[in-house]
């Protein structure tokens, strides 16, 4: 099986306590089944089949927060 470790759950918490996070098993009859990470906050659902995928994502997210706050400053 290939998927996050719960080390990779307790990393995303650690470094990204804003977001709550999950996995949801995806399984298939001919195999093998994957585990998804999600992450949530705000009304915003993220999520990838790895923890590096996610963070990417979750930085995205940030960098467009980061450009909407600017914006409304302006």
């Amino acid at each position: 099986m290939t998927g996050p470790t719960q080390d990779d759950l307790t990393t995303l918490r650690q470094e990204h306590p804003g977001w709550n996070f999950g996995t949801v098993w995806t399984t298939v009859n001919s195999g093998p089944d994957k585990r998804r990470i999600w992450a949530s906050r705000n009304g915003v659902m993220l999520s990838a089949w790895t923890a590096a995928e996610l963070i990417a994502d979750i930085n995205r997210e940030r960098a467009e927060d980061s450009n909407r706050a600017e914006g409304q400053d302006e």
